[in-house]
């Protein structure tokens, strides 16, 4: 009896053993109802259909290789939208994906398989369908080219079938895609150049407006160097930053670098926080904005200041100490809503103002929004096509290099303006400092010529009338003792005439209203006429008709007259002249031809440097004047000096 219930109870177990390996099998084949993957039939590459696999997701990355096998697997349209762009809580979480692969031939086949951009890790595991089969990690297998760790290789041998588990951690940002591929070996770099090759058009132009925004940056900041003014170098760290976005963009464009992942999850919006923060400074010192000049718009832009600095640490925060990316993206939409609010409430300001600064600053922010809208249309719509102009990224750069240029162009309106007003200033202070300048310079010359005019006259009354009563007595004493002769008396009379002579020439070269041309020359004609009067010297002056109203001051016409003066004392008192003739030429310069018929004296006696002529040099060069001899059927003196007209 006992023996009977022991063998009855020994069948029940091995029953309910029976079973629970039933229903483990069912759990992990059975209802795998995907379609199986033959890739010795991949001749280039196959893209995974939501048909051949099923997707789980984990929090936190799973150690144990078995555990992975008892996720809860769905249907790819559970998890994930038909795109296969990766939306929130997705792109923080570890994603597994279960498929069966088979090698239908009789060799070892190797295929690399591709998920999609961007994921940092890449791990595949594997468990044969035997059942009790324990979940293998399979050993890293890349491919020996630039993007190899986007590519995991996966080799079965013939006959074989397999569950392979795919283990991956996206990057933490919201353009994640997830694009499950097998690519045969031989196709590898054809499949990673057609990757990318739709991105080589905008890539080229991206290249390009870098290219003309580093110009902008070194023209901003080499005005930044020489006028010192803080709007050019706000305005270049500004576009500093942009730059960079689209160059890391561009060049990083698919990496698989862990500097890439760090440009695109965490330094992308720190330099569009950055930038954020350097376009409102841009904007303080370019419309001279402060609280006495206008404290709503001071206002606004402190606060968005704040706001950035406030939203760069709590996205540093964010990103280094957790793994909240719905966090993140909200932080990131909300600054994307601040630079359109920015925009918005600039083209108001630019209506409302009618001011040429902020018109500039208007019409930046106009360009930004109606590329942005395009761009975001472009996002949005079902629709895709190949040309550059369907890229959304080529209307935002449109837009970035629109703002950039009104901007620069504001700039250079702005400091152009600046400098012609500071010129105008300058110009105002120096007419003001000349003026004044020339007004002590007039007194000096009235004070001068006042004094010249005291001086002439005191010497024409004081002086003048006692050598007249002089030259009178002389005369007089000389009438009443013309039967003696007395030579004192003859020498007396002479000397008051002589010196009565030299001070009428002083006091006619000290009088201002003699200082002309035209005087200079009827004075000379005058005292020519009367120096050779009691001679047998015919004198003969020559002179122009029309004399040009020619100032000269009384120092030239002083020197001028004596260097004539000591010519004619020369004629009359060293040759055997008996004729002078005086020509006065007028062009250029003012020259005074001294000719006589002499005789006496002959080439080589004559020359600038004879004693005779020393005096008249001396007071040729006294007043940039030249003395010229010749000797041609008799001495001409010239006299030469360059007129001022």
């Amino acid at each position: 009896m006992l023996l009977k219930q022991f063998f009855q109870h020994k069948r029940l177990a091995t029953l309910l053993v029976c079973i629970l390996l039933f229903e483990n099998a069912k759990s992990q084949y059975h209802f795998f109802t995907k379609s199986e993957v033959n890739v010795a039939s991949i001749q280039t590459e196959m893209l995974l259909s939501p048909r051949q696999f099923e997707i789980a997701t984990s929090n936190t990355p799973i150690l144990n290789p078995n555990d992975i096998s008892l996720l809860s697997y769905k249907n790819m349209e559970a998890l994930l939208p038909a795109s296969g762009k990766l939306r929130g809580n997705a792109n923080s979480s570890n994603i597994y994906i279960k498929a069966l692969f088979s090698n239908t031939s009789d060799t070892t086949v190797e295929v690399f398989f591709y998920p999609g951009y961007y994921f940092k890790s890449i791990f595949l595991f594997r468990q044969p369908t035997k059942v009790g089969s324990n979940v293998q990690s399979l050993a890293e297998r890349k491919p020996d080219f630039k993007f190899e760790d986007s590519y995991k290789g996966i080799v079965l041998q013939p006959k074989e079938s397999s569950y392979y588990y795919i283990q991956l951690q996206p990057v933490r940002i919201q353009v994640n895609t997830f694009r499950p591929e097998l690519i045969n070996p031989a196709f590898l770099s054809a499949h990673a150049a057609r990757v990318r090759e739709d991105n080589n058009q905008i890539s080229i132009l991206t290249y390009i407006i870098v290219g003309i925004l580093g110009m902008m940056i070194i023209f901003s900041f080499a005005n930044f160097i020489v006028t010192g003014k803080k709007e050019f170098l706000f305005y270049c760290l500004y576009t500093l930053f942009n730059a960079s976005i689209l160059f890391g963009k561009t060049y990083l464009y698919l990496s698989t670098s862990d500097f890439n992942y760090f440009f695109e999850e965490y330094m992308d919006f720190a330099l569009l926080l950055g930038g954020i923060v350097f376009y409102v400074y841009f904007l303080k010192y370019f419309l001279s904005i402060n609280k006495q000049t206008n404290k709503l718009l001071n206002l606004v832009l402190n606060c968005i200041e704040i706001l950035s600095i406030i939203f760069a640490f709590a996205y540093t925060f964010t990103y280094f100490l957790t793994d909240d990316i719905a966090g993140l993206s909200i932080m990131e939409m909300v600054m994307k809503y601040v630079i359109l609010g920015i925009g918005l409430f600039f083209i108001g300001l630019g209506f409302k103002e009618k001011s040429k600064l902020i018109n500039y600053i208007m019409w930046g922010n106009i360009c930004v929004i109606v590329f942005g809208f395009i761009s975001l249309t472009i996002i949005i719509s079902p629709v895709q096509q190949s040309s550059i102009f369907s890229h959304a990224l080529f209307h935002y750069e449109m837009g970035l290099v629109g703002e950039l240029a009104f901007f620069l162009l504001g700039l250079t309106y702005k400091s152009r303006t600046e400098l012609i007003n500071k010129i105008k200033t300058e110009d105002a202070v120096n007419h003001e400092n000349d003026k004044k300048n020339f007004e002590k310079q007039l007194a000096i010359i009235q004070a001068r010529q006042e004094e010249r005019n005291r001086i002439s006259a005191d010497m024409h009354d004081e002086l003048g009338g006692g050598m007249t009563a002089i030259r009178l007595m002389s005369e007089l004493a000389k009438q009443r003792t013309y039967r003696e002769n007395m030579p004192e008396i003859e020498k007396i009379s002479a000397s008051a005439n002589d010196l009565l002579s030299k001070m009428n020439a002083i006091i006619w070269s000290m009088s201002p209203v003699n200082d002309t041309l035209s005087n200079l020359i009827a004075y000379i004609k005058s005292y020519a006429s009367d120096f050779f009067e009691n001679t047998n010297i015919q004198c003969e002056v020559i002179a122009p008709e029309q004399i040009p109203a020619i100032e000269m001051t009384g120092i030239k016409r002083r020197n001028i007259f004596l260097a004539v003066k000591e010519a004619l004392n020369n004629i009359l008192n060293y040759t055997d002249a008996n004729t002078v003739n005086i020509a006065v030429n007028i062009n250029q310069n003012l020259t005074v031809i001294i000719k006589d018929n002499s005789t006496r004296m002959s080439y080589e006696e004559v020359s600038v440097n004879d004693n005779r002529f020393v005096h008249i040099k001396k007071r040729m060069e006294t007043i940039q004047g030249e003395l010229y001899i010749q000797n041609l059927n008799g001495t001409a003196v010239i006299l030469e000096i360059a007129l001022q007209k």
